[in-house]
């Protein structure tokens, strides 16, 4: 994969300096000093030329280096995207063995146990109109530039107790979907739906349930449209059809740096932003809240002496740490759910000498000078979407 100093070489035709030779970025040779490159004539010099902005690391003295992140624009976006692109994974799901197991731990009493399934609502304009997907693998039930992400959540594939049957039909001029409670037809809707073939669709609360999230089905015409929202009060012109309830969803990317040392970093939603030198590993689906068979995780980031993330079931207030994300995932396998591992370091990788610490998520197990924290078990993403 190609490093941050690669990337500084391609060109940018993106916007930046222009001729004023005021667009200056860090970079790296190869014994590691740092020194600056001028994106728009190609000079390199030692030092920072005054007025100059400066991308991807300072040194703030006594050896101490932090890393400062540098949005790509243009060409030098595209070339990156490749990078990401060849790196990036999509980690195993448990095998059916291991998840039969899990799921009886998690719901002991029932049987059979549905496995969860990722419901995607999308959106589009003119008109604006929702496209609802059950993500089964497919990429084109994922959120892309056209289809915007607008919200995720987990329901059931099958029958368990208290659920009721949504059926997810179609219309291809405009295109779009809606969600049809089978009790509870709109009689105002003048539309012909289609169902898909195979028929697709998911079992979801009607009624509230520990950990579950409301969501709201909402209608209008010209043509007949609908949207799914988790916001109560429908916009103007449109009318609240009816509510059901799910397991609300948060996506996590997993990003390396390797310069000036290796670190980590976890950022949280649907988009990514191309950053200089951030490699994204994978990245996974986990709730928003606690349900049946979960443990709840803080991510905090601390940016001294470098940057770098800290991931453990109870937050830490000392030495810096700041609060960035929590998620809850599963303490045990799941159908369709990955294995990710919580490592820690406290040694460098090159010398073995003590450094300040950090944690990573990885879906492997730790090697030295890394150290198994813990296992969770959320679910892996397939695709990655660029801001």
């Amino acid at each position: 994969a190609a490093s941050a100093q690669d990337l500084l070489a391609l060109e940018n035709d993106g916007g930046g300096g222009g001729g004023d030779g005021g667009d200056w970025e860090a970079a790296y040779d190869e014994s590691g000093a740092m020194y600056y490159v001028n994106n728009a004539t190609g000079e390199s010099t030692w030092e920072l030329p005054e007025g100059g902005a400066a991308g991807a690391a300072e040194d703030h003295g006594g050896g101490q280096m932090v890393l400062h992140t540098v949005q790509l624009k243009g060409k030098r976006a595209a070339e990156w995207k490749k990078v990401l692109e060849e790196c990036f994974s999509m980690p195993e799901p448990v095998s059916q063995l291991h998840a039969d197991t899990g799921k009886r731990v998690v719901f002991p009493n029932i049987d059979p146990v549905s496995p969860l399934v990722r419901v995607n609502v999308l959106e589009a304009q003119s008109p604006l109109r929702h496209k609802i997907t059950v993500a089964l693998g497919d990429k084109e039930d994922e959120a892309n530039a056209y289809w915007q992400p607008v919200v995720s959540f987990y329901v059931f594939a099958c029958e368990m107790p208290c659920t009721l049957p949504y059926t997810i039909e179609l219309r291809r001029e405009p295109f779009g979907t809606r969600l049809r409670q089978r009790k509870k037809p709109n009689p105002r809707d003048m539309t012909e739906w289609e169902q898909f073939d195979p028929v697709k669709g998911f079992f979801a609360y009607p009624e509230p349930m520990p950990g579950a999230a409301p969501y709201f089905v909402n209608w209008t015409s010209g043509p007949d449209r609908y949207m799914v929202s988790n916001v109560d009060k429908p916009d103007l012109g449109w009318m609240l059809c009816y509510r059901f309830h799910g397991y609300a969803t948060t996506k996590y990317h997993v990003l390396e740096c390797s310069e000036p040392t290796v670190c980590y970093r976890v950022v949280k939603g649907e988009r990514m932003v191309l950053e200089e030198g951030w490699r994204c590993l994978f990245a996974f689906y986990a709730f928003d809240e606690m349900i049946p068979g979960t443990t709840r995780y803080y991510v905090q980031e601390q940016f001294e002496p470098h940057q770098r993330i800290r991931v453990g079931q109870e937050p830490t207030y000392f030495h810096g740490w700041q609060d960035y994300a929590t998620f809850c995932a599963f303490d045990v396998p799941m159908p369709g759910a990955s294995r990710f591992s919580v490592h820690f370091l406290t040694q460098s990788p090159e010398t073995r000498t003590a450094v300040a610490e950090q944690s990573r998520i990885y879906f492997g197990d730790a090697w030295e000078p890394w150290q198994q924290k813990c296992n969770f078990y959320a679910y892996a993403a397939p695709t990655m979407l660029f801001d």
